[in-house]
């Protein structure tokens, strides 16, 4: 298959074609999780590919059948609640999280990581807790008042490794603030997942969605162990069906799940610079793609093109309200 059908295809998997995702869940499962850093783009990301835009928050918060965590590269995303186990037994591989040049530099040593993770099942449970509110609550728990602005200060990467053992997720926020709570609790029990079974499940969801892929893009992309994921395509295979043969045209938004996954294969899939796109400080710029080729970058009103693109093209991207044809 040609690098164009299999952008076609991606594009199709990606219910970015005529065939839209009836349902935010399935849709968070076939994308591999909604990157959800910035929660506009997530929503923009799932309104593209849905008829009708769907209600994240009450998926999240109402019916609980989505959660919000640390997942992928560590970077916060929407997943099917249901999946959780298998992600938490992949995310469980980490070790960056666990050594002490990334605990020193966010000014945590290896006992009061320690301590945090006993801690935190005692203290966070399902009734949601703000962030300064769970910090005080483990401090209390641990004694360690020197842990207060490492808790609580920049992205909360101190808590990252909590989420990586399914200790902790979003709750609903409260006003402008972002709420944990305990998965076990918000979600219910869930069995746990063994470690093959986990990484075997999202290899192939992955191939599904981001492939043809090398096992170094999929360890890239989850941020996990290269031999893992060596292993997990050794043992899975996944088959490309021939893509829908339409065009299509697309303004992605910022961090759309399309682009993330596709970071490594960036100068293959695009016309323009790898540095319009892989942006300083991990931002990943909103994209025009065409036929599944990322062949611009835009802004607010403003588009710009890597290159002439034939009238079909503009003047889909002038129905988009974007550019004159």
């Amino acid at each position: 298959m040609q690098l164009d059908d299999v952008l076609r295809w991606r594009v199709h998997r990606h219910h970015l074609g005529s065939v839209k995702a009836t349902d935010p869940v399935a849709l968070a499962r076939r994308l591999c999780g909604i990157h959800a850093q910035v929660a506009s783009c997530a929503q923009a990301a799932a309104d593209l590919r849905m008829d009708t835009p769907p209600d994240l928050d009450a998926a999240l918060y109402r019916d609980r059948t989505l959660v919000r965590t640390w997942a992928a590269r560590g970077t916060l995303h929407l997943l099917p609640a249901a999946d959780l186990p298998y992600w938490v037994a992949a995310m469980s591989t980490r070790e960056r999280e666990t050594k002490g040049s990334w605990l020193k530099y966010h000014g945590v040593t290896v006992d009061q990581m320690a301590d945090i993770i006993s801690a935190v099942p005692d203290v966070l449970g399902g009734e949601p807790m703000t962030r300064e509110e769970l910090a005080a609550a483990i401090i209390a728990a641990t004694g360690h008042e020197e842990l207060r602005e490492p808790l609580t200060q920049g992205f909360g990467a101190i808590l990252k490794p909590l989420a990586f053992r399914g200790l902790l997720c979003s709750g609903p926020p409260r006003g402008r603030n972002v709420t944990f709570v305990a998965p076990r609790e918000w979600l219910g029990e869930q069995e746990p997942v063994d470690l093959e079974e986990a990484v075997d499940r999202l290899a192939l969801d992955y191939l599904g969605a981001y492939g043809p892929a090398e096992p170094a893009e999929f360890a890239r992309w989850f941020d996990l162990r290269p031999p893992l994921a060596k292993q997990a395509f050794q043992r899975v295979r996944a088959e490309i069906s021939d893509a829908a043969a339409e065009d299509t045209v697309h303004l992605l938004p910022a961090f759309d799940p399309y682009t993330v996954g596709a970071l490594r294969q960036l100068e293959a899939i695009s016309s323009g610079p790898r540095s319009a796109v892989s942006r300083p400080q991990g931002w990943i710029s909103p994209v025009v793609l065409v036929n599944g080729r990322i062949e611009g970058t835009w802004d607010t009103g403003t588009i710009t093109l890597f290159r002439d693109q034939p009238g079909w093209v503009r003047n889909a991207l002038a129905d988009l309200g974007r550019l004159a044809p």
